[in-house]
């Protein structure tokens, strides 16, 4: 008999948290905006997709060098690891 007590609390719990968020959605905005799935999209930024992707390709190749020069340090044994016993948190 406890548990289901306890089962009845929580369900009601529940359908007054769902109500309330309900209430709040429609309330908060007009018409009921944020239950729309489909919202404007605004660009922000870029518009022009050929100078998008010649700035992700600069990236890329920036990254690719730096990858390069990493992977040359440790195969030419100039990038040295040391590990210290310390204290894990």
């Amino acid at each position: 008999m406890k548990s289901l007590r306890y089962l009845n609390t929580v369900l009601t719990l529940i359908a007054v948290l769902l109500t309330v968020n309900i209430w709040t959605l429609w309330t908060v905005t007009p018409g009921g905006n944020a239950l729309s799935v489909a919202t404007e999209a605004q660009a922000a930024g870029l518009v022009n997709a050929g100078q998008q992707r010649k700035e992700i390709i600069d990236v890329l190749k920036k990254i690719n060098a730096d990858t390069g020069e990493v992977k040359s340090m440790l195969s030419g044994g100039s990038a040295r690891v040391r590990l210290e016993a310390g204290s894990s948190q």
